[in-house]
């Protein structure tokens, strides 16, 4: 039993809104947070705001809501041997970065269907494309975001419900209808790609990781230059991350119909 001598309500307050707000996929106002909790608006409001400047949450203005932003995953990504889907993709990533030598990232989905990357094995080539461990990024215009919201229907929509299809190069898939199309033929040929949409100058590779419940656990995916990433080129990469992911998929228990 806990001894009430060394009980902090207030911290207690901070882990149960961060903890409501990770079990559910969605964002909440402070009216949301203070009846789920049985906390007071004004505790409430006072500690999002804090939360806010930490950037643990993120406010979005339109609705007065809130939702977590990477910066957990982050600070829980220095602990790997915690993170069963990092631990288990590792060698394979290591597989498909030097069978590329072109940046090989990690994966999951984020707060209502944005990517964020877990993990990452650089490039072994002098010039190469890099990310950060813990970045969030729109899913609309990457290889990897978009073969997750294609292997996961309801993603896909709690994605196109709550973002808007901003494009990032004159590439970029703008049109939900578009992008539900794209979904279809990914699903139909098992990967993305990102052929300058999120970057000019940057092509990429994703496909799905699923899990023992053949839900999606995630993603796996090459990153390199447009003058390495011919077309050609592309095509034996895909095979590679095809295999690769496969393989991470089996390790999670899956198994294709």
């Amino acid at each position: 039993m806990t001894n009430k001598k060394y009980k902090a309500p207030a911290a207690e307050k901070v882990l149960d809104i961060l903890e409501l707000m990770a079990r559910e996929n969605k964002p909440f106002s402070v009216t949301e947070i203070s009846n789920s909790l049985s906390i007071t608006t004004n505790s409430v409001f006072r500690i999002l705001k804090e939360l806010e400047e930490k950037k643990y949450i993120q406010k979005k203005e339109s609705e007065s809501t809130y939702q977590l932003t990477g910066k957990l995953y982050y600070l829980g990504s220095s602990i790997a041997n915690r993170i069963t889907l990092k631990e288990v993709a590792e060698p394979s990533m290591r597989a498909l970065r030097d069978g590329t030598r072109e940046t090989t990232l990690l994966t999951k989905p984020s707060s209502l269907g944005r990517t964020l990357v877990v993990d990452q094995l650089e490039s072994l080539e002098p010039i190469k494309f890099l990310s950060t461990v813990g970045l969030e990024y729109p899913s609309h215009t990457s290889a990897m975001g978009k073969a997750m919201l294609a292997y996961s229907p309801d993603l896909l929509e709690l994605y196109l419900a709550h973002h808007e299809l901003e494009p990032a190069t004159p590439g970029s898939i703008a049109d939900p209808a578009k992008l539900r199309e794209e979904a279809e033929q990914i699903r139909a040929q098992g990967y993305a790609l990102d052929m300058e949409e999120s970057c000019e100058g940057l092509r990429c590779i994703g496909v799905p990781i699923m899990n023992a419940a053949g839900q999606l656990e995630g993603a796996i995916g090459v990153s390199g230059p447009i003058f390495r990433m011919s077309k050609k080129t592309m095509d034996r990469y895909i095979g590679l991350a095809l295999q690769q992911s496969q393989a991470i998929s089996e390790q999670l228990g899956y198994r294709s119909p």
